[in-house]
This record gives structure tokens, sequence and C-alpha cells, in this order.
């Protein structure tokens, strides 16, 4: 996804002519090498991001460098010659922080500043190597660009005249359904975008030209592997709100989309499914949310910032006799690699015995791990297990798409935390270390439900 403004990084050089690494004129020709290699290094790796370098050699320079970038979202530190403590100020900012350290100078104000700032609680992560332009030591910087995106972000929320109503004012109660907006802002800063069905329906839904709506319905038709639904009308309601949820993301300038599809299905306020639109969003660059669920779309956008991965939500389902999960919903990306074009095929199908219209089976990858993540924000938690992708099953019960995982189940029935609800979020790939280094820049614990 394109980068909406420049996303500029600071990063503070420890670097002091004189300490462990040797003297000048020596040291600062060592330093300076070293500080232009890494500075080239990661524009290379990361062509949109502006990268600021200031040189840290005394109390001063850090004042004047905290000073300079107090509306930082975050702080790279990368220290080469010092034993001095001037990595410690930096961290009881409070700001998000990552330290690279060179493994022979630099490691000693490394160890004695991390451990501290672990015991105490701050948002800091850290690596000391011989290489600090290594693919490792640079990939820990994208995490400072997540949540520079991540407090970017907004996301459009459609849902019920009467729940608008709670979310907007949150009522004195300040129950979870009342506050979880708020909430997830203060600790991600995404910003929702609250509309009632009405008004998208009169903005948006019910100016889509009718014949737009029917050629995208005549394309899905076209491109699926088979089309099991005996309702044609409900394809083309379901184009019909693909368009209008693309030109609402347009208008409103926002980045994820969120229908609260089953509530506004039922009492007539909105009939369409967004399942087939949310899968052409993707290639949009728009990111959909299923049931404007605000627990999940956290870990959805930051499967998309940090790993560029198209997440999608999932009720799960164990099998304990067989060790299996079946991640089930009626909607699955068909490029869940984050791929520009289809990497899997979709059938368009009934769901839920026959009751609910144009949902899509997407024969997911197999034969490879994925990642599913659970975000509680009322106890600030990642809930995180890995399993397998094995297998794709389809059958009338419940929803139309079924992952097959492998893995703990009885574990995770075990560890499960209620309060993040039913819902998690699948990305492809083994992500649980990265993950759990994330957590620690969003002030937020991660647990392992499979281990």
């Amino acid at each position: 996804m394109p980068l909406k403004s420049k996303i500029r990084i600071p990063i503070a050089f420890i670097d002091p002519a004189i300490g462990d690494l040797g003297g000048p004129p020596e040291s600062i020709k060592w330093i300076e090498e070293k500080k232009m290699n890494l500075l080239n290094t990661l524009k290379t790796l990361y062509p949109g991001v502006e990268f600021v370098g200031y040189d840290i050699r005394d109390l001063s320079d850090i004042q004047a460098f905290l000073s300079s970038e107090g509306d930082a979202v975050g702080y790279v530190v990368v220290s080469f010659n010092s034993i001095m403590g001037l990595i410690d100020p930096i961290i009881r900012s409070g700001k998000p922080t990552i330290i690279i350290a060179e493994s022979y100078a630099g490691a000693g104000e490394y160890m004695l500043g991390i451990s501290k700032a672990v015991d105490e609680g701050y948002p800091v992560i850290g690596i000391a190597t011989r290489n600090i332009t290594s693919q490792e030591a640079l990939a820990k910087v994208r995490y400072l660009i997540a949540l520079v995106r991540l407090r970017q972000s907004k996301i459009l929320f459609v849902v019920s005249p009467s729940l608008r109503s709670h979310l907007y004012w949150q009522f004195g109660p300040n129950t979870d359904m009342y506050s979880v907006l708020r909430l997830i802002q203060s600790i991600t800063g995404v910003a929702p975008v609250i509309m009632d069905a009405n008004e998208f329906r009169s903005r948006f839904f019910d100016n889509i030209d009718a014949k737009e709506a029917e050629e995208w319905a005549e394309r899905w038709i076209r491109n699926a592997e088979a089309v099991h639904d005996d309702s044609k009308d409900e394809i083309i309601n379901s184009a019909r709100l693909y368009l209008a949820m693309r030109k609402a993301v347009k208008e409103l300038n926002v980045d994820a989309i969120a229908i609260d599809c089953i509530v506004l299905y039922n009492t007539g306020l909105l009939r369409a499914w967004p399942c087939i639109g949310y899968m052409q969003l993707w290639y949009d660059g728009i990111i959909p949310i299923c049931e404007a669920d605000p627990y999940a779309a956290i870990p959805i956008l930051i499967a998309k910032y940090l790993f560029n991965r198209n997440g999608f939500i999932v009720n799960v389902g164990v099998d304990e006799e067989r060790g299996e999960f079946i991640y089930h919903h009626c909607y699955a990306p068909t490029n869940p690699h984050g791929s520009d074009k289809p990497e899997v095929p979709y059938i368009i199908t009934k769901a839920h015995l026959g009751t609910k219209h144009a949902s899509i089976h997407v024969r997911l990858p197999t034969n490879e791990p994925i990642t599913v993540v659970g975000f509680n924000p009322e106890e600030r938690l990642l809930s995180i297990h890995v399993s397998k992708a094995v297998n794709n099953e389809y059958a009338p019960q419940a929803c139309a798409t079924k992952l097959i995982g492998s893995g703990n189940a009885s574990m995770v029935v075990r560890n499960w935390r209620w309060r993040g609800g039913w819902h998690r979020v699948i990305i492809y790939g083994d992500f649980r270390r990265e993950l759990h280094e994330f957590a620690i820049l969003l002030n937020l614990d991660a647990i392992d439900e499979d281990l």
C-alpha cells in the first residue's frame, strides 16, 4: 500500500570520539564510514522513509535530540562507542525505541541500558551484532514504520444508528461496547470514523450505477472456479455494496472499512453482504474488516503494515481428537501473501446451511505456517498461536471458507482469553517472534496460546 504521507524516523548515533572502540582520528573515521553505510542501506530498504541522524556525544546532545524529536513516534538508537550511559535518557523518554549495538564497543552501552529498561517496563527492543547493516538488524526498523502507519490510519465503521450513538457518545456506564474505540485509539493511534447505515446507504449505496454493479457481478461470476448460489440478485447487491465501500473510502480518506454486516442485513438497514466485495477491496489498496470488529481490526492493520500480508478474520473451531483448528468465515482474501494478483481460486456459494447468500469459499494456500492473532485492548494483550495450514474443507454448515490448521488445539482451548472474543486474525507465515517484539513497542503483553 502506498504511504499516505512521508514517514520520518530519527536516529540517535551514540558516537563519542573516545570510548571502548578507541580514539581519534581513527575512531571518527571508522564511525563515519559505518554511519554512512547504515544510512544508505536504510534508504535502500525503506525508500519511502526519511531517516534523520543525530550525533550523541554528551548529555547536551541528548537534550537537543529529545527536544527536536519530541513529536516522533519512536526512535532508532545506534550504539557505536560508549559506556557513558547516553542511551538511558532516550529510553526514559518513554518512546518506543529500537537499539542496534555494534558488538564490540557498543555492546556495553546496550547491555547495561536495555536490561534496566526491561526491568522497568519501557517499550524497548534491540539487537547487538558485528554487522549493524544486516537484514535481521535493520528489519527491526520496520516496527517503527508500522507504528507510524498505525497512528496515521483511519477506519470507517458502518453500523446501526443506535450503535453509532452508543459509540459516539461514550455513555456514563463506560462498558466495553461504549469505550472500546477510544481505548483502541489511545493504544494504537488508529482513528475511528463512525457512520450509521442510513447515512451510508443514502450517500453511497443508493447512488451506485446499476449497470456498473451488474458488470462487477458478472466479472466475479466469470472469474470464479464455480458458482453454487441460486440468487444472482444477491451477488449484484454485493457488487453495489463493493462500489459503495470503495467510493466511501475515497471520499472520506480512510484506510479501512468495517461493515457491521450481520446486524445491518438482518435488520434490513443494508440488504447486501460485503464478502465478495471485501475480496476485491484488497486489489484497490483498501483494508476490509469483517463484522465491524474493532478488536480484530488492529491485527489486520499490523499484518499489512509490518509484514505486507492480507490478514483476515476467522471464527476458530477446534477438533481436539485430531489436533486441528477449523478457521472459518464467509470471506478470505484470494491474495493472502499480499500479491497484487490473485494467488488462489474462489467459489461463490451459499453458507450456513444455505441461509446466507453471496459468500465465498477461498481455497487458501496449504503446507505452510500461519500465525493466528487476537487483540484484547482491555487487558492490553496480543494472543498468538502458530499452526500449519493443511487443508480446505467445503461444507454447507457454518461459514463458507474453512481453512484447516494442524496444531496444539487443546492447549489453545485451555489458554483462550475470553475477553478477546472468539474472532482471531490469520496471517500467512510464522511471525510469532516479530509480534512479541512489536507488542513491547506498543506497551502490550503477548501470550502464546499454544505453548
